[in-house]
């Protein structure tokens, strides 16, 4: 005689059980992927948060001496994207529109995103002015990366301006660890003091006249006695002059 398949009595039920317990599973992982989730998108727009407040305190603080020059903006918003920003001056009043980015957790399954374009207006003032702060549409934030960029020149002249800052505060050491060679796009490839005189060899990145992206060869010298600051442009190979000079070369 012939069986029919299946199952009867205490097999079916065990078979029943498990399906029962990986359904609980799924349908648990599923729900506790959500609340991450949403957990990671929280998480992400209080960092944004905290990172807009972060950069209007940045600008504040850049802006208490009643000057605030473009190396010290690109410090103060650390997030910038190369493609989504600008700086605009009128009068005194001093305008950073800026797109900012954050990414939170970025697993196989679990992650939290935030961004938005945000427009900063202060007026450099001694002591620390007040910075407005507005959420713009998203387009506001669409300009092109030239925009941002600076002619090394031009760069050349803030470093200038914050080092003669720096030196009227703490002399000419007050250069040698000034914030400015912390800027995005300044690299100082040597330093040298000696006698009183500190002297810096730096590579400044921008664009040329006609826009393309360039990268030039500076020299700053400090001298201690004179509190003076002194810019000059280089051949590429002059960026390497202290190194050959310590090398006896």
């Amino acid at each position: 005689m012939g069986r029919r398949g299946g199952c009867v009595g205490a097999g079916c039920l065990a078979v029943a059980v498990v399906a029962g317990v990986l359904l609980v599973l799924v349908v648990g992982a599923v729900v506790s992927l959500k609340l991450d989730d949403r957990k990671a998108e929280r998480d992400a727009r209080d960092q944004l948060a905290s990172t807009v407040d972060g950069t209007r305190a940045g600008l504040s603080r850049a802006a208490a001496d009643g000057v605030l020059v473009d190396t010290e903006i690109r410090r103060a918003v650390t997030t910038w994207l190369k493609s989504s920003g600008e700086i605009r001056r009128d009068g005194r009043r001093v305008t950073v529109t800026a797109r900012f980015a954050v990414v939170v957790g970025g697993g196989f399954a679990v992650s939290g995103d935030a961004d938005g374009c945000f427009r900063f207006e202060v007026v450099p003032a001694v002591g620390q002015p007040p910075v407005s702060v507005r959420e713009m549409p998203y387009k506001a934030c669409g300009y092109e990366t030239w925009r941002l960029r600076r002619d090394p020149a031009d760069v050349a002249d803030d470093v200038v301006a914050e080092l003669r800052a720096a030196v009227t505060t703490n002399g000419a050491e007050g250069a040698r660890t000034a914030d400015v060679w912390t800027t995005p796009g300044i690299e100082v490839e040597d330093t040298e003091w000696e006698g009183g005189r500190f002297t810096a060899l730096v590579w400044l990145s921008g664009a040329g006249r006609e826009g393309r992206a360039v990268e030039d060869c500076y020299e700053f010298r400090v001298r201690s006695d004179l509190d003076a600051v002194f810019a000059k442009k280089l051949e590429p190979d002059g960026c390497y002059r202290i190194e050959r000079e310590r090398d006896g070369s």
